[in-house]
């Protein structure tokens, strides 16, 4: 079991139609290979966490870093995993910026809290997204260190 987090920019034309397609795609297709994940959008920038078997989610990455909907796809965590985080969630999507509604929401489900390397990359994508509109940077996470080699 692996898990990639990797941000990426949207391309000019992923409006809100094209992304609600994107998402569709990208549930029917998860569910069917047995992966999870979360996106999120803030302006137009792009954060997914995906899991599940390594082969399936190293293909799966392979066909999404060819996707034109996005461009400037970078990993930020690649790590091997116990069990998926969100094992219900095919890909659920947060398009708002309010970054504790997210987080709230990710709790929930979780029935606790989430693990620190995901919320502390959900908090700093969300300043990094919007740092262009204000003053406020972001931090360098401790927590974000693969725990293994990377495969994808």
């Amino acid at each position: 079991m692996r898990r990639i987090i990797y941000r990426s920019i949207a391309a000019p034309g992923l409006d809100r139609a094209e992304m609600f397609r994107l998402l569709y795609q990208a549930r029917i297709a998860n569910e069917a290979r047995g992966l999870s994940g979360i996106l999120l959008r803030a302006e137009d920038h792009l954060l997914q966490v995906l899991e599940g078997p390594t082969w399936k989610l190293c293909a799966a990455f392979d066909t999404i870093r060819r996707d034109i909907r996005h461009t400037s796809v970078a990993v930020i965590d690649e790590r091997a995993i116990g069990q998926m985080t969100f094992p219900d969630w095919p890909m659920r999507y947060f398009d708002d910026r309010d970054v504790g509604k997210a987080l709230r929401t990710m709790s929930t489900a979780l029935g606790g809290e989430v693990p620190a390397v995901i919320e502390e990359i959900v908090r700093d994508f969300f300043v990094q997204a919007f740092a262009a509109h204000s003053c406020v940077s972001p931090s360098p996470s401790s927590a974000v260190r693969p725990s293994s080699p990377t495969l994808c």
